[in-house]
């Protein structure tokens, strides 16, 4: 089960079939709400095409039903901002 923490836009994720999601698929994440995430379907067996195509692609899985098989790689905004105040540390000697 994923939590809002560990689901970011660009991951790779797998959902696997149950009472609440009516087929298995791998996707990618495209947009992250409070407890569930907005995802394309990448890949799906073919006896869900018909499944699929009612939701042209897309779906909203609650976080307990994602499983993150890769992350997106993440922005490294603190190295920098270290940087900056090391900078400004500098400076002001």
């Amino acid at each position: 089960m994923a939590t809002v923490d560990e689901v970011a836009v660009g991951d790779k994720v797998t959902v696997r079939k149950s009472a609440d999601v009516p087929m298995s698929f791998k996707g990618t994440v495209m947009k992250v709400y409070t407890n569930s995430a907005l995802m394309s379907i990448d890949s799906y067996q073919e006896t869900d095409q018909n499944i699929v195509s009612d939701l042209k692609d897309k779906t909203i899985i609650n976080f307990k039903h994602i499983r993150v098989t890769k992350a997106a790689a993440k922005a490294a905004k603190k190295p920098a901002a270290k940087e900056s105040d090391a900078a400004a540390k500098k400076n002001s000697k």
